[in-house]
């Protein structure tokens, strides 16, 4: 049986947990503030795809509890990280975290991250392994500590990274993974270059996200309010999303069409739309992901020379945001 771990039992995460019980993957999960209900009484999934699942899995409150207290001494395959993307450094990165974990050349780890760059430190820590990159569509919110709410999608791309040097181990190891999803019903697509797919998710993550979190509004609620300007700033600010993309090298495969389905999207959507992970964060006091999410769209259009004057002001307020809640 294929062993996997999984930091970040959150909502994107215990979606993914789901699959992979359902696939026959022996999961072990590492949870923190909600060990206590998760330990007991496991994980509940509500979706309007997958009806509701409950599941038992392996419950630990660290990777060092997993280590020192697994029963089997098979290493593990796969360590999955689905935790925010945020800028913890040295004994507090998730790497250094799940360090005693992964076997060399044989654990492969699999990233389920928004925004860019979230796989470098992986890379760095651990250059004799797998790693996997993912993006995901998989509207989620918790409902309560254990038990989640998902609706409207559930979409997984995958892929080597980096692309451009991936060997046919890493390939199959890839491949490996997503049989697994596939195997417990999810919807899962493996790339050459996944990192097409990531900027196609930025063009709606890099501005929605701030959008929503400082208009305190869901995307359908902002679009309404005003309904020429703010369609209007919306599409603007996905441009020069779009622009950077370009000039970063991937102009053949992220367009106006791709831009158009998103806000298209928004508009589909119920009263009062869809509440965005930042909005939700700020709602309950948490961290927000403004660097992987879009201070680092806005320095690689620094690097290149492009314009992204609403990228940028976008970025300002919401770590002026961040610095006077911090202070207060």
């Amino acid at each position: 049986m294929v062993r996997i771990l999984l930091v970040g039992t959150g909502s994107v995460g215990t979606v993914y947990a789901m699959l992979l019980s359902k696939g026959g993957a022996d999961i072990t999960c590492v949870c923190r503030s909600n060990y206590a209900l998760a330990n007991s009484h496991g994980f509940t999934v509500r979706s309007t795809i997958f009806g509701e699942y409950r599941f038992r899995p392996t419950i630990a409150s660290s990777v060092e509890d997993v280590v020192d207290n697994q029963a089997s001494d098979l290493p593990f395959d796969f360590v999955l990280v689905c935790t925010k993307a945020l800028q913890s450094q040295g004994k507090h990165s998730i790497p250094h975290l799940i360090r005693p974990a992964v076997t060399k050349a044989h654990t492969s780890i699999v990233i389920i991250q928004n925004g860019l760059g979230v796989e470098n430190l992986y890379r760095d820590f651990f250059p004799d392994n797998t790693i996997i990159s993912g993006v995901t569509y998989s509207p989620t919110s918790r409902a309560e500590a254990v038990v989640f709410s998902h609706t409207e999608t559930q979409r997984l791309h995958l892929g080597p990274f980096p692309a451009e040097f991936a060997t046919s181990v890493e390939k199959d190891n890839t491949e490996a993974f997503a049989d697994l999803i596939r195997a417990g019903g999810g919807d899962v697509t493996v790339h050459e270059d996944v990192q097409i797919e990531r900027w196609k998710k930025l063009i709606g993550n890099t501005t929605w996200n701030p959008i929503c979190a400082l208009s305190r509004s869901r995307d359908l609620q902002f679009l309404q309010a005003t309904p020429e300007l703010a369609q209007e700033f919306v599409i603007r600010s996905m441009r020069e999303v779009v622009a950077v993309a370009d000039a970063a090298g991937y102009g053949n495969y992220i367009g106006e069409g791709d831009i158009s389905k998103q806000v298209q999207r928004s508009k589909d959507r119920k009263w009062p739309g869809v509440e965005p992970s930042m909005l939700a964060d700020i709602k309950a006091g948490g961290q927000l992901e403004v660097d992987a999410i879009i201070g680092e769209v806005v320095r690689i259009g620094k690097e290149k020379e492009v314009d992204v004057p609403r990228l940028e002001t976008l970025y300002l307020l919401l770590n002026c945001f961040i610095n006077a809640t911090t202070e207060a």
